[in-house]
């Protein structure tokens, strides 16, 4: 009963925050500016943020990046990342509805790519996918509804697993490729 009161909800909160900018694939040349979501809980996220830095140095490409933590904290721990940047458990709602106030940048902002390097099917993750207002979306998950222009996925066999960095690579190898 509860599951089918929350999936109205998150239905109602899609209908009223997705995004109507209509997207398609870009080549390289427009791209000027990108939001980027990682997972804290990604092996190696701190490396992946610095290739995605980098990535963006090397193309002149503006880039930002979000992060979820949905990690339980303990009284002596701390965020990893930016408490401005970082979507944390306590900030989502009954429903599992991001903040509107946290998520806002992306919801208001146009960029000109959207990347989400969470690879779950979570409402939080599909909320931003969805409702992020960017001409062009990549993502590691199929949602329903076809959130993105183009989904990258690894291996589900755990010793073929594909990592985060190897998935980011093989995007931006692809962007290289669009003309």
């Amino acid at each position: 009963m509860l599951d089918s009161i929350k999936n109205f909800f998150r239905q109602k909160a899609l209908r009223k925050f997705i995004s109507t900018e209509p997207t398609s694939i870009l080549p390289l040349s427009q791209i000027k500016t990108a939001n980027v979501i990682i997972d804290v809980e990604e092996p190696g996220f701190d490396t992946l943020k610095e290739d995605i830095l980098a990535w963006g140095r090397a193309t002149g490409i503006e880039v930002n990046i979000y992060f979820f933590d949905f990690r339980k904290l303990g009284k002596d721990e701390l965020l990893l990342t930016s408490i401005n940047t970082t979507i944390i458990q306590k900030e989502l709602n009954w429903f599992d509805m991001p903040s509107p106030s946290k998520v806002g940048m992306l919801f208001r902002e146009d960029s000109d790519l959207f990347i989400s390097m969470i690879s779950n099917k979570d409402f939080p993750i599909e909320f931003v996918s969805k409702c992020a207002r960017a001409k062009f979306k990549i993502g590691r998950y199929p949602f329903e509804g076809h959130a993105y222009d183009m989904v990258m996925t690894g291996s589900e066999v755990a010793e073929l697993r594909s990592d985060s960095r190897e998935i980011f690579a093989a995007i931006t190898d692809f962007l290289k490729k669009i003309q």
